[in-house]
């Protein structure tokens, strides 16, 4: 069983999300926290395809929310999503290859919410305390950057209503 971990952390004293690069699907560069600051930003970390079921029961109440914003309420949302598939020791060439058969098959809306890192992410995930690669890890940062909720594993209601209510809108 997956079990959600939460992190109560006041802003005074939330980590800072480490420092990374890397492009979108759609091709623009990102730079991590420094071009995330200003707005809410959710990160969801995936480490391996058998963290593929459990992303997956994330993406629909995710892009509902906050990309497509269905839900009555849901335009006030101004919020940053992205979704970091981790390669860690992958080739150049099979990463260049999965951003190929990605821009092929996925829906362009989602293209701006797909950040490949321009690096390896090894210091970054270690850093955030990840340390089950078989389940997702979302983090959800203020505005400033900082860390101020965490989930991995699998969807889960009460999950996602916690992190709309932490968004200020």
């Amino acid at each position: 069983m997956i079990l959600l971990l939460f992190l109560s952390t006041g802003l005074s004293s939330a980590q800072v999300i480490p420092s990374f690069s890397g492009e979108t699907a759609d091709r623009k560069s990102f730079h991590v926290p420094s071009d995330i600051k200003g707005k809410y930003t959710i990160l969801c970390f995936a480490m391996s395809r058998k963290a593929e079921p459990a992303l997956e029961t994330w993406l629909e109440p995710i892009y509902n929310t906050f990309i497509a914003k269905t839900g009555l309420m849901d335009d006030l949302y101004d919020v940053h999503v992205f979704f970091i598939p981790v390669f860690g020791n992958a080739g150049a060439t099979f990463k260049e290859t999965f951003k190929k058969k990605f821009r092929e098959t996925a829906q362009e809306d989602l293209w701006p919410h797909i950040l490949f890192s321009n690096g390896n992410l090894d210091e970054v995930i270690r850093s955030l305390g990840i340390g089950n690669s078989d389940a997702p890890c979302f983090f959800l940062l203020n505005k400033d950057g900082k860390i101020i909720y965490r989930a991995q594993g699998a969807y889960n209601e009460d999950a996602m209503d916690h992190l709309e209510d932490l968004i200020e809108i």
